[in-house]
């Protein structure tokens, strides 16, 4: 029989309104790492996704975020940096065409996030 995971219930601020979110410890730990990595909090991330989610659930819009954090992550081992700048430029101009607002900042996300993976690239030693 497989372990199960706990699902933590916490307490965040959404546009100052106290706001309870239940996510599993995974979820939990990957949104503060996202976080960490744009160097902000955890509940401001959180206030962020849920200004600009397609949800009505808040926590499924967080599992969702994660979700395709780690994904694009995952997508971009076997890109080199070079890559990952034209994606940039290339989700920024997608966003620049965008109607819809929040989907403009997803793309300006999207491309921030490739910015980061490109920089990264670049300090990583050849292999």
């Amino acid at each position: 029989m497989k372990a199960k995971t706990a699902v933590l219930k916490r307490s965040i601020f959404i546009n100052g309104q106290k706001s309870s979110v239940s996510l599993e410890k995974e979820f939990w730990e990957g949104l503060q790492a996202i976080a960490k990595q744009k160097a902000t909090t955890a509940s401001k991330l959180a206030e962020h996704i849920a200004q600009h989610r397609t949800t009505m659930n808040l926590s499924s819009a967080i599992r969702i975020f994660v979700f395709n954090h780690v994904r694009s992550l995952d997508l971009a081992p076997a890109a080199d940096s070079t890559s990952l700048v034209a994606k940039a430029v290339e989700s920024r101009a997608l966003a620049g065409n965008a109607k819809n607002e929040s989907a403009r900042a997803a793309m300006l996300e999207i491309a921030a996030d490739y910015e980061v993976m490109a920089e990264r690239r670049k300090r990583e030693p050849e292999i």
